[in-house]
């Protein structure tokens, strides 16, 4: 499945790397489970608005694009690719996943044992502690600079099970952070719409100027394909780049919008009840 390739003339070492099939039949499967669990659980019934089922099956059915089939095999071979499913993953898949309202869903589920499971992670204190907003900006921000700027860069595209595991944190970094900023789903600790907006905001920064340093840079943070030269491994580089800088701004100008609404919807049902109070 991996087959090593002498030194390239810079001295970089490259390697001909292919995805087992089995991270296809592994991820295929647990989203199959998502969806047949989330449709089982009626969540209409449960008070889950249409629209938020939509960004539940959306973000599903996107999961299945990116982990599934012909692009997860590209990126282990295009940087580009990869940070296609970088932005997908962890930008776009994570908060729909939130939106979507699973947690609220499983926490009265319908199966014994999903609520039994809920209920009691919800109450371990550590787990807890993850779902504080500081908290999850934290980890969000170390996972993109660790899968960026740091030997695991490299090895995600020398290995591809390290690759797989970057794909897993993306996943569970991004869900962890936009859980308290995010609604749909019931929250460890109130957090207070501005900083909701706040955290929004600042997060961008960080996501576009990573998105600008691989644009702009002109040095190699990454293995590259045995059929690929350092010249074009730089230039997929700064595809990638591009990719996170420019879809990286307007995916976050969603969020934000959305955090946003959510805040001034609050703000007039809390007007509303003052004046009826009145």
């Amino acid at each position: 499945m991996l087959a090593l390739t002498s030194a390239k003339p810079d001295g970089s070492w490259c390697k001909k790397v292919r995805l087992n099939p089995l991270w296809d039949l592994s991820f295929a499967c647990v989203l199959t489970v998502l969806i047949c669990w989330y449709f089982a659980e009626k969540p209409s019934e449960r008070g889950i608005s249409r629209i938020r089922q939509f960004f539940f099956y959306l973000a599903m059915f996107l999961a299945f694009v990116v982990l599934v089939g012909p692009i997860p095999h590209l990126a282990v071979k295009t940087f580009s690719i990869h940070m296609v499913q970088h932005v997908a993953l962890m930008m776009l898949i994570s908060p729909l996943i939130v939106l979507g309202s699973p947690i609220r869903i499983a926490h009265d589920s319908r199966f014994p044992i999903v609520r039994r499971v809920v209920r009691g992670t919800g109450q371990n204190l550590v787990i807890r502690q993850l779902f504080r907003p500081e908290v999850g900006f934290a980890i969000f921000l170390a996972t993109l600079i660790s899968t960026h700027f740091s030997p695991l860069a490299d090895a995600g595209m020398r290995n591809p099970n390290v690759h797989v595991l970057e794909l897993i944190m993306f996943l569970v970094g991004g869900f962890i952070y936009y859980y308290p900023v995010l609604e749909g789903n019931p929250k460890p600790f109130m957090v207070a719409y501005p900083v909701r907006v706040l955290s929004l905001f600042a997060m961008m920064l960080p996501e576009t100027m990573t998105g600008f340093f691989l644009y702009s840079g002109n040095k190699l943070l990454h293995a590259v394909p045995m059929d690929m030269s350092n010249m074009n491994g730089l230039s997929d580089q700064h595809t990638g780049g591009a990719i996170m800088w420019a879809m990286g701004m307007l995916i976050d100008a969603t969020w934000i919008g959305s955090a946003a609404y959510d805040w001034f919807a609050n703000e007039k049902a809390l007007s509303e009840v003052g004046e009826a109070s009145d």
